[in-house]
């Protein structure tokens, strides 16, 4: 089920987002600061819009969405690994499109081959296969 994030409940998307750039440090190269923190580069707030999926009362992922170029784009998506392979990140995705309809746009960065295979998977099968794929080379 998704459920907004607001100011009451950001205190766990704070967390999660930590065990996001954890996972993920190997493919962006972030490092931690002085205090033993990532730096968080997206935003819940307005005018994004962030979610997170909960299995019974327990929060178990979040997407972010943004609105770039007239496109609605999901700008982190991220399933505690213990939720993996469950569906969830199907389910999170299908209800987040759902939520926004009209055109998007969902890219990954080079070396994520996970995460474009599950996109694949998912945009094809929301889509009946009616989508385009493209790569684009981040600049320098």
């Amino acid at each position: 089920m998704l459920e907004l994030i607001n100011e009451s409940n950001s205190y766990i998307f704070d967390e999660l987002a930590q065990d996001y750039e954890d996972e993920f440090s190997p493919t962006s190269g972030k490092k931690k600061n002085q205090d033993g923190k990532y730096p968080i580069d997206v935003d819940w707030h307005t005018p994004n819009v962030g979610y997170y999926w909960k299995e019974g009362s327990k929060v178990v992922g979040f997407s972010i969405v943004e609105s770039i170029d007239g496109y609605f784009e999901i700008v982190d998506f991220y399933v505690i690994p213990a939720y993996r392979k469950k569906m969830i990140g199907k389910n999170m995705a299908f209800a987040v499109f759902n939520q926004h309809p009209g055109p998007w746009r969902i890219r990954q960065i080079s070396g994520s081959e996970s995460a474009t295979k599950f996109w694949r998977r998912v945009i094809g099968e929301y889509t009946n296969e009616n989508y385009t794929e493209s790569k684009i080379e981040n600049p320098p």
